[in-house]
């Protein structure tokens, strides 16, 4: 349960950041948030944080086009 509170508070920062350097893909970004709340990279929960997190934040910015 906890992991999904994280990975919405990553989605969020995501979002709204305007920091990122926009030659990183979603992909790197979903895998830097993944990585800084701790997981293992080498993990099957990292694999999955970061496609959760990927799609996660694909549906959010596509929902604005609908």
């Amino acid at each position: 349960m906890s992991i999904i509170i994280l990975i919405c508070s990553f989605v969020a920062a995501l979002l709204v950041s305007g920091t990122v350097n926009a030659n990183q893909s979603d992909w790197q970004r979903a895998r830097l948030a993944c990585a800084d709340v701790g997981i293992d990279p080498s993990s099957a929960a990292f694999g999955q944080c970061v496609v959760d997190l990927y799609y996660s934040v694909w549906d959010e910015q596509n929902a604005r086009e609908r």
